[in-house]
């Protein structure tokens, strides 16, 4: 038990945003934050799993982005909401569309494949509202990042539609360590593709933008998965922000790398939304 836990403070601890002030800028941010005035919160149940559905007031969007968060697979949105509802809020305000953040059930109680599921499950929800599949990004940081190109493989092998991009910060893609097992593992192997993106194959995935701090122990999981990716004949627009730490976009508006970061985001959802525009 001493050594699970032990490796559970050791994985946290590499997938929390980097250093000290950084952890008190975020807490700064989300404890000074409540939701514009002009954007709804939803919450919605599916299935007994939870999701937030926001979007701004007096709108019906035609487009959605399904955010998975972070957290190491053992933080619930519950622990880290406001991080994630101010994110949501971001890629409603850059995109126009609706945002529905997932709370997937999380490790040591939920392993593998229990976030995969509920991921799968959120994304059919949205196809279910009538949103297409080309009107829908999956976006995630560090393990939602993971997960995001763990759904989109999912999705593919099952023959199901996909989504219209991905995009993914600072993403968590392998889980296969020598000395820890991550607890989201469970008792199944760790390089299975579901479990660690970055053993899987990427044929016939949808264009992905992926970021990644310079300065973290991440940076190999991103670059490893866009290179794959694009040897398979995937768009990927990989970005690597020197000097930056472990999902720093979660810094804006305070930090300008952050705010760079989401500029990139910004433009990449419009390209892509213009793309499936025009094809229709």
């Amino acid at each position: 038990m001493f050594r699970s836990f032990r490796s559970r403070v050791y994985l946290q601890n590499r997938l929390d945003i980097g250093g000290n002030g950084n952890i008190k800028l975020l807490n700064q941010l989300n404890d000074n934050w409540t939701l514009p005035e002009d954007y709804s919160l939803e919450i919605i149940e599916v299935d007994g799993i939870t999701m937030e559905w926001v979007k701004a007031k007096g709108t019906k969007p035609e487009k959605a982005i399904l955010q998975l968060h972070g957290g190491a697979y053992s933080r619930s949105l519950e622990d880290n909401g406001t991080t994630y509802r101010r994110a949501a809020v971001q890629y409603a305000k850059l995109s126009g569309a609706g945002v529905l953040t997932v709370d997937y059930r999380v490790a040591p109680k939920h392993p593998f494949p229990a976030a995969l599921e509920d991921a799968v499950l959120a994304y059919k929800w949205l196809l279910e509202q009538g949103y297409l599949p080309e009107h829908i990004i999956i976006a995630g940081d560090s393990a939602g990042g993971g997960l995001t190109l763990a759904t989109a493989l999912y999705l593919r092998d099952n023959d199901m539609p996909m989504p219209a991009a991905l995009i993914t910060m600072s993403a968590w893609t392998n889980l296969n360590y020598k000395r820890k097992t991550p607890a989201y593992v469970g008792n199944n192997r760790a390089d299975n593709p579901y479990i660690s993106p970055i053993y899987g194959e990427y044929d016939g995935f949808p264009p992905m933008l992926m970021q990644v701090g310079g300065d973290e122990m991440l940076l190999n999981d991103t670059i490893k998965v866009a290179q794959k990716a694009k040897e398979a004949g995937v768009e990927v627009r990989q970005t690597t922000y020197p000097g930056m730490f472990h999902v720093f976009q979660m810094l804006f508006p305070e930090l300008p790398d952050a705010n760079e970061a989401w500029d990139e985001v910004e433009a990449f959802i419009k390209e892509i939304y213009e793309e499936k525009s025009e094809v229709q």
